[in-house]
């Protein structure tokens, strides 16, 4: 018995206004699940025929108003539209909708279940919620629930909203390393990448990927798995870009040996990327589709269970479903039902699930996200639009971390795209995906690829070494500020403590290396919107100052270690970080917890994590030592450093070497 059953409940009958102005007699409550956790439930007594108004955005059927706090000043929600982008007033989608205050105390409300059809918006300091209004009808006993969470601090409160919702379904979040997309290092040719539509002078591109895994193996480049976008299968013919997918088995002219050939000489596991179904495709015979003006849609498993069998034998592990949002508004069979998006993604995930595989999926909605609380083997989620080398990284980078509260909060896992470490800006490109907790998929070009930038990012056979959550912005630059991007993350070891890893990034728009082309592509990027839309902007960065117990949560004294100049001092207060000069440069730090015994363990400190527990599986102290159990790849050398918080200096660099067992027993002592 759910514990929300057992609490405060009303019920009522009331006329919920339908079309119109007309009366629609729905029953409703309001159950408390705990402090500030509120669920409204409407079920609807007889069944609605005809409720459309033909317009999504006037609602069929609104709800009960609620009025909020009027300190609540400051909206954050997210657009319909590829990637879910912030923005920072509350425009009419899926939800959530997360209002807050000047102190930072928030508020998040969002539909509970049918996330497709639930309509949020907020107008005049009052929530205004309800069913889209292109369903045509609604079946009697239909019951729907959305979820209001109250709570101090932005990140918390985003936090226990996404906790409510998994914990409505009894689901815990997806394990960090629960496919070979999260836990191993990746080759990718997505869009962004130097293989997307593209090979090596004079290969194929089956040999142009078969050179990829041969440089791999001499550059010791432990690549896990290959990615194969869009440009392996049939599609109808468009300009400019290649239309509809017709069908989904590789080209002989591509893959002359077939996708299963590709698994068998390379020996990697495969990702293979899907877009929507063309009008006219090989599958519409025999399984059931609906159509619209451009595209057709699958309306039951039969389409998607011939997919996952293929995918199995040819070697694929995961399957990524692209261009999800774009579907919705393209077919209207997916919002004119109650649950038709649910079911066209139950389908989906249900055939890939059955035969072993996970999922992944990109250009989706937060419809999308919330929905993949109920499919265990979609993992992760694109959360950024697609990259393109070099350019115009306020397009991105804070987009892709705001989004990933909202990701992290319902259990699943984020990817940042591609990136190629060629590029001018390619630490950091690295240093975020590693901290997304995601895939880390890199993608140059045969002689480009920097291995010490993807040595950071993984032990030496390959496995990526994480924080336990992605990095999401400090609650701080949801206010107006002139301070850098600022991120930050952590690992937990129990009664240890926490490290706690914090990066920041320099994004201002005067800055006189900003580009014309870094200028005009979030306006390309972003259907012509400005980034001060999505993402406080600062004109210039001049503030540096960080508070570790407002900014971090962090208490006490703690050891800061700066990752670039490698120096370490203790601080208890407010600090100053170094000034960043380069647009788009950064700073990484760890702020690493005193222990009992005055020391405090640094860690693995070339690894842009240094203290993930795919690496230090034990930390025990002694009176003037730490002894610490080591993970990794036999013969695999760790560099250590450790700090002496009573005499005040660094410890190391100390290197051992783990055993034949994969384990190392290491030893720093003052």
């Amino acid at each position: 018995m759910r514990v929300w059953r057992a609490v405060f409940f009303i019920l009522g009958l009331i006329a919920i206004a339908g079309q119109a102005g007309a009366a629609v007699p729905v029953s409703s409550d309001t159950i408390a699940l705990g402090v500030g956790q509120t669920v409204f439930r409407h079920r609807f007594i007889a069944a609605v025929p005809a409720v459309a108004t033909g317009d999504y955005f006037r609602p069929a059927v609104a709800y009960p108003e609620i009025a909020v706090d009027p300190k609540y000043k400051h909206a954050l929600s997210f657009q319909m539209t590829p990637m879910f982008p912030p923005r920072r007033v509350a425009v009419p989608s899926f939800g959530p909708l997360i209002l807050y205050s000047d102190d930072l105390d928030c508020l998040v409300f969002s539909p509970l279940d049918h996330f497709f059809i639930s309509l949020v918006s907020f107008e005049n300091g009052r929530i205004r919620y309800g069913i889209e209004g292109e369903i045509a009808a609604i079946p009697a006993g239909f019951t729907h629930r959305f979820l209001l969470v109250e709570g101090k601090g932005i990140n918390a409160t985003i936090e226990a909203w996404g906790e409510a919702i998994r914990r409505d379904r009894g689901v815990a979040r997806r394990d960090r390393y629960a496919d070979l997309s999260l836990s191993h290092l990746g080759y990718w040719t997505d869009n962004g990448a130097a293989y997307y539509y593209n090979t090596e002078p004079g290969m194929t591109p089956e040999e142009t990927l078969l050179a990829v895994k041969r440089e791999a193996d001499d550059l010791k480049i432990p690549y896990g798995y290959l990615q194969i976008d869009s440009w392996f299968y049939y599609k109808a013919a468009s300009w400019p870009l290649p239309g509809g997918m017709q069908r989904w088995e590789p080209r002989p002219e591509v893959f002359p040996r077939g996708l299963d050939g590709l698994h068998r000489l390379t020996g990697l596991p495969l990702i293979t990327h899907n877009r929507w179904f063309a009008k006219e495709n090989a599958y519409r015979d025999r399984c059931a589709f609906v159509d619209d003006r451009r595209m057709a849609l699958p309306t039951d498993r039969c389409v998607f269970d011939e997919f996952a069998a293929n995918a199995k034998k040819w070697g694929v592990v995961t399957y990524e479903q692209d261009w999800l949002i774009n579907q919705f508004w393209g077919n209207a069979w997916l919002r004119d039902g109650v649950d038709h998006a649910e079911r066209y993604l139950a389908n989906l995930a249900g055939a890939m699930a059955d035969r072993g595989l996970t999922m992944q999926i990109c250009m989706s909605g937060t419809a999308h996200v919330m929905a993949a609380v109920d499919h265990p083997n979609i993992t992760t989620v694109r959360s950024s639009i697609d990259y393109f080398p070099g350019i115009s990284k306020e397009s991105y980078w804070p987009q892709f971390h705001i989004n990933n509260m909202v990701v992290w909060a319902i259990g699943i896992w984020p990817y940042k795209d591609t990136f190629q470490t060629a590029e001018k800006h390619g630490w950091a490109e690295a240093l975020i995906s590693s901290l997304s907790g995601g895939p880390v998929g890199p993608s140059d070009f045969l002689g480009k690829t920097n291995t010490d930038i993807l040595a950071r990012t993984c032990r030496t056979d390959g496995l990526l070494l994480k924080p336990d959550k992605p990095a999401t912005p400090i609650d701080a630059m949801f206010l107006p500020h002139r301070r850098p991007f600022t991120v930050a993350t952590y690992s937990d070891r129990g009664a240890q403590g926490r490290w706690v890893y914090l990066s920041a990034f320099l994004i201002e728009r005067y800055h006189p290396d900003r580009r014309p082309a870094d200028r005009i592509w979030p306006y390309v990027s972003y259907d012509f919107s400005d980034p001060s839309l999505f993402f406080y902007f600062p004109d210039e960065v001049d503030d540096w100052r960080v508070d570790p117990r407002r900014d971090l949560a962090i208490a006490g004294p703690a050891v800061l270690y700066d990752w670039k100049t490698r120096r370490a001092e203790i601080v208890s207060g407010p600090f100053q970080m170094p000034p960043i000069r380069r647009l788009y440069d950064f700073n990484h730090f760890l702020l690493a917890p005193i222990l009992e015994n005055g020391m405090a363990l640094l860690g693995e400190t070339d690894k842009f994590v240094p203290l993930a527990d795919k690496r230090f599986t034990e930390i025990k102290t002694e009176p003037d030592a730490l002894e610490i159990t080591l993970a990794g790849q036999p013969g695999e050398v760790v560099t250590l450093r450790a700090f002496d918080a009573r005499a005040g200096r660094i410890i190391g660099p100390r290197n051992f070497t783990i055993g034949t067992d994969g384990t190392a027993i290491a030893r720093l002592t003052r």
